[in-house]
């Protein structure tokens, strides 16, 4: 698994030999409690058209942890994002990249985007906000650990994924994944997005922007991005019924060949 200058580990998917250009690449960021490795039922459809970097955000899987007094700062994050995706371009592109991330990592690649608009082709984000006011549950957020990891992560579980939504095993692995959690990370990463807001900057972001939400996470109301996306012309904003926070991952196999196709559609376009 490479690793930055700093630490940071990433996967780099790259499955494009037979394709003549490839596409651009596209850098998948995780939000809270998972790691790069949520993505594994993404990578069929997108490394064979693309190649396909997949951060470790600091505090969550190989990559480092910060001690429990670390000053979280979105700058801090964008300079993360930014050093994976010119880490992994030394074997891939140096060009402009396609963004997509799910919740905090949503808000993440909407702050890289802003930061970096030379760098990025498109954003997609799915169940993310652009600001921490209007967030649900965010009220009692450190309160959710007072009684330890596990029984935070079987909350989120059911914030996540309806009770069919996923099978047992996939259900397992997700909670496993997520019961590894550091609280002082996820609070620290919860306290910076409850303080912030990007909507202001949102008139200037100059490449296309595509929001996806379920119509039922307790997180993030489909109300946050509608007025939103009727004033600005470059939102595209789509719902799924029937879904709850966990989008990316109970919905991995359409979602990612939607992705696949709209991004294919871009680099075609020249976006």
């Amino acid at each position: 698994m490479p690793v930055t200058a700093t630490g940071l580990h990433y996967r780099l998917d790259n499955s494009t030999a037979a394709q003549d250009p490839p596409g651009r690449p596209v850098l998948l960021q995780h939000g809270i409690g998972v790691h790069g490795a949520v993505w594994d039922a993404w990578i069929p459809a997108l490394a064979a058209g693309r190649p396909v970097i997949r951060p470790d955000m600091r505090g969550w899987g190989q990559s480092p942890v910060p001690p429990e007094n670390h000053d979280w700062t979105m700058a801090e994050l964008v300079s993360d994002l930014w050093q994976v995706a010119d880490a992994a371009g030394e074997g891939t592109d140096t060009g402009p990249i396609h963004l997509f991330g799910e919740s905090f990592g949503g808000t993440i690649v909407l702050a890289a985007a802003l930061a970096r608009p030379e760098r990025t082709a498109s954003v997609t984000i799915s169940n993310a906000s652009f600001r921490g006011h209007g967030v649900g549950e965010f009220h009692n957020w450190p309160a959710q650990f007072t009684d330890g990891v596990d029984q935070w992560s079987l909350r989120m579980m059911a914030n996540r994924f309806a009770p069919d939504a996923l099978d047992q095993d996939q259900w397992d692995r997700f909670h496993r994944m997520q019961s590894a959690t550091r609280p002082h990370v996820a609070i620290g990463l919860g306290r910076l997005l409850a303080g912030l807001d990007l909507g202001p900057r949102l008139d200037h972001l100059q490449c296309p922007l595509s929001v996806v939400l379920p119509d039922a996470s307790p997180f993030v109301p489909v109300s946050l991005w509608s007025d939103l996306a009727a004033r600005l012309d470059n939102i595209r904003l789509r719902v799924v019924p029937g879904v709850r926070h966990g989008l990316p991952f109970s919905h991995a196999v359409p979602e990612s060949e939607i992705l696949a196709d709209a991004l294919t559609r871009l680099d075609q376009a020249g976006a």
